[in-house]
């Protein structure tokens, strides 16, 4: 950066130098001859810096000591040729497992839950049970696996809060299961002491600001996801299609710039283009493409990410929104969306089966691969946005523990398997090696489907690393994408900071406004940026809704809150 651009902004210079600082001490420390390395610290999820994202949401670094010891180990394994060292590791290894059996035989038998958001797999009993056949020896637990479409996720914790239902882990984030909502309406513990006696390795993985992000009113409710943090929106084509029809990405540089494309292949595919869904995939608005920042992302607030005024507003009632609303209509009128939308699962089955040819997302090293994996076709990608780091991106995927929890200290140790164990991780996001996977790799950590398994017969392929702990420990499902979560973590650093990074609200003066509100959002944002819904009558009605269900009260709230920030931290 520039003196004079330094001294042209001063706050924004200040959020990078922090921000930079807090990558350089946060610096993954990765096992020798992996080919995940320690490239820069700011860490993303594997899909949480994927990942959005994401909708969009990768980081997550194991101890000093720990990496010590596996680069000790991953060292003596090169040297297997050597019988002594060979001998050595073995004898390491024994007695790890022996030290790890023998601290869960010392703690009584428990059974936890864990709820997140995706489509249940067929094969979900056989990972569960493969999993808990690691955790009772590691943490003398069982872990019931409860994954619940996303079509109705929100709605169904909603009911087993009210309900007093027992819950251990839930997944939590601004944008779903809304993370602020939960903690002002007491559904989630502070987990404080928790992370530091129980999952002690997750929490010296990230620095104090990264975890300041996730605090509330002085607390942490969630478990940070290290993933990608920034969120690139973009497009994702079948390069088919774009041989095809001799796409040319290069020369796009917006939204609007996709409609010739879409006007071709709708008539020569006579298919709608866009995939839809009904958890608003395929919406046109979204802050980060503008240059906002959501502050309360679930009820539409937020501000400019580059505003040294900090000043708080609806973005629904933006020109952003409304030109977005608009765009999405002519392309719904322009037969470009399906109909109706989908529940999730039946709109990625529509993908594969050849009914769709491109979605919007989040455009991030590797994201073509695991759209390969997730839809069965080659993708080519382009990002229309330029990367902001905001405190609503490093909180995009968090683990919570429930008030409701039997067990919130052995729900923190499984916690910290999620996010320091590869074997853990890499079974609930991956499945069984064997069964619904294969080494292509080992030394650079890549594997792939058995023979004769694709992603569309696979009986578990969730998908969605960046949902489970630090998609850095995610073994690669392609040769190209080995050195991706480098990139990741380059693309993190390399964003522009909001000046609101590090604000976290507090929305306990407002809670019942912040859940009318965000009950709204639900109503008309996926309708209107769907296109099903004509923006000339809906928006109006939208905010004058919004208007009654106290959104000004909101909004003076957090910017009084967010003023006082700005104040405290210089």
């Amino acid at each position: 950066m520039s003196k004079e651009a330094k001294g042209a902004n001063p706050s924004k210079d200040f959020n990078r130098r922090k921000f930079i600082k807090l990558a350089a001490q946060a610096a993954v420390v990765i096992p020798a001859g992996s080919a995940i390395l320690a490239a820069c610290g700011d860490s993303t999820a594997t899909q949480a810096v994927s990942t959005t994202a994401a909708p969009a949401a990768t980081t997550a670094a194991p101890a000093a000591t720990t990496a010590a010891a596996t680069t000790a180990a991953s060292a003596t394994t090169a040297a297997s040729a050597t019988t002594a060292a060979s001998a050595t590791t073995a004898a390491a290894s024994v007695t790890t497992a022996a030290s790890v059996t023998t601290a869960a035989a010392n703690l009584a038998p428990v059974e936890l839950t864990y709820t997140y958001r995706g489509t249940p797999p067929k094969e979900l009993q056989l990972v569960q049970d493969a999993l808990n056949k690691l955790t009772q020896a590691k943490i003398n637990a069982t872990v019931k696996l409860i994954p619940i479409d996303p079509g109705s996720f929100d709605q169904k914790i909603k009911l087993a809060f009210a309900a007093g239902e027992k819950m251990d882990l839930i997944f939590t984030a601004p944008w779903t299961n809304d993370y602020y909502q939960n903690v002002s309406q007491g559904n989630l513990v502070a987990i404080d002491d928790l992370l530091t006696k129980y999952a002690p390795k997750t929490y010296a993985s990230m620095t104090p600001a990264s975890w300041n992000a996730a605090r509330v009113n002085g607390k942490i409710y969630g478990i940070l996801n290290q993933q990608i943090w920034v969120k690139p929106w973009g497009v994702y084509i079948r390069k088919d299609l774009v041989d095809k029809y001799k796409i040319d990405l290069n020369s796009m540089n917006k939204f609007e710039d996709l409609e010739p494309a879409l006007a071709q292949i709708k008539a020569g595919e006579n298919i709608a283009p866009i995939l839809s869904d009904n958890a608003d995939g395929g919406a046109v608005f979204r802050p980060e493409y503008y240059g906002y920042d959501s502050i309360v992302d679930a009820a539409l607030i937020g501000m400019k990410a580059d505003d040294k005024d900090l000043k708080i507003i609806n973005q629904a009632a933006l020109p952003e929104f409304k030109a977005a609303a608009e765009l999405a209509r002519k392309w719904y009128l322009a037969g470009y969306y399906p109909k109706d939308p989908p529940p999730v699962a039946d709109a990625a089955a529509n993908f594969k089966a050849g009914k769709s040819a491109l979605y919007l997302h989040l455009d991030k090293p590797g994201g073509t691969i695991e759209g390969k994996v997730r839809l069965g076709f080659d993708l080519v990608s382009k990002s229309f946005t330029k990367p902001i780091l905001t405190t609503a991106g490093t909180t995009a995927a968090m683990t919570g523990i429930s008030r409701t929890s039997a067990n919130p200290e052995r729900a923190m140790m499984f916690a910290e398997l999620l996010n320091t164990d590869k074997e853990v991780y890499n079974l609930i996001c991956k499945g069984i090696e064997g069964k619904h996977w294969v080494w292509v790799d080992k030394a650079k950590e890549v594997i792939g489907f058995p023979p004769g398994l694709t992603a569309q017969t696979s009986g578990y392929n969730p998908n969605t690393d960046w949902m489970f702990g630090d998609q850095f420990n995610a073994y690669y499902v392609d040769a190209s994408q080995v050195g991706n979560w480098e990139k990741t973590a380059e693309l993190n650093k390399s964003a522009t900071p909001s000046n609101a990074l590090g604000f976290a609200p507090n929305t306990d003066k407002v809670k019942t406004e912040v859940a009318q509100v965000s009950a709204l959002v639900k109503q008309y944002y996926g309708p209107l940026q769907g296109g099903r819904l004509d923006p000339a009558t809906g928006i109006p009605e939208f905010l004058g809704k919004m208007k009654d269900a106290g959104m000004d009260k909101i909004t003076a709230e957090l910017q009084t809150q967010i003023l006082a920030w700005k104040k405290a931290n210089g």
